[in-house]
């Protein structure tokens, strides 16, 4: 489930044909200028422009993009769940000089990459047929991204959203690294994972909603200075939206973040409720 929201992409009625055609299997619907995986009826995994293929059409993967204000070059990216590969593609274009590892346990997804424009594997990407959580535990080397957006049809893998499996990523991290999760769910749901970060990360959160979406994008990061304030922020986001066309400005904005804040404090924001907070951006 990368996105919560079918009507971000309106699809016609002949998709429910296509929907049991492929009898459960994830498929590729093209309408129009536009092509979306699919698992089920209920949400669009991922959204390509087959005129612009790089283009991030789903507002959270925009958001997703935000890593930039904390590392504009980073060295190494390590992407959990592959979809339509649109935030591969796009750190792909834009990042040239980056090495990037793409980690998907379903064959069936990999299976479409040529339908999503998705490059072939070389030196420095690499889409890898594997259960992330084993290829953390065996890696030798350190990255400084990692974009986690590992999702079952329904929702966030539960493998993918333990507390053990958030110190591998810890531990995998680079030491100025940062972990980006795509989360989505109710209040609880929101609020345990949150605890979990907050815990393996000492409390160096950020997260915000992506624009009109019930996405939450949190960064983690694994020792970047607690300090780091909106107006740092706010310099990097100018600089950025200089060279790319994501918004970080507005994104600023919207930031709520843990560090410097007590327990309780954080209690009080941890599990805040998307449907609320989408609301108040209709």
């Amino acid at each position: 489930m990368k996105n919560s929201r079918l009507d971000e992409i309106n699809l016609p009625s002949c998709f429910k044909d296509a929907l049991h055609a492929n009898k459960g299997k994830a498929f590729a619907f093209d309408h129009g200028d536009i092509r979306t995986l699919h698992f089920d009826e209920k949400f669009i995994q991922s959204a390509m422009r087959i005129s612009a293929p790089d283009e991030l059409l789903l507002s959270y993967t925009r958001t997703m993009m935000a890593f930039l204000l904390f590392n504009p070059e980073p060295r190494h990216i390590l992407m959990i769940g592959l979809g339509g590969g649109s935030l591969a593609k796009c750190c792909h274009r834009m990042l040239p000089a980056t090495r990037i590892t793409v980690l998907e346990l379903d064959a069936e997804v990999i299976a479409l990459r040529h339908k999503f424009r998705i490059p072939d594997n070389d030196e420095l990407f690499q889409v890898i047929h594997i259960d992330a959580v084993a290829y953390l535990a065996t890696m030798t080397d350190k990255v400084d991204i990692i974009l986690h957006d590992g999702f079952t049809a329904d929702c966030l893998a539960p493998t993918l959203s333990t507390e053990a499996f958030y110190e591998l990523c810890h531990s995998v991290l680079e030491r100025d690294g940062v972990l980006v999760s795509n989360l989505w769910g109710d209040a609880a749901d929101l609020a345990s994972v949150m605890h979990r970060l907050y815990a393996v990360f000492d409390g160096r959160l950020w997260w915000s909603g992506a624009d009109k979406s019930f996405n939450r994008i949190v960064f983690s990061a694994k020792s970047i200075d607690v300090a780091m304030s909106r107006s740092t922020h706010l310099k990097q986001a100018i600089q950025l939206d200089l060279r790319y066309d994501f918004a970080f400005c507005e994104l600023i904005d919207r930031f709520q973040c843990a560090c410097g804040k007590n327990q309780a404090e954080f209690e009080a924001i941890a599990g805040n409720d998307m449907w609320a907070a989408f609301m108040q951006t209709c």
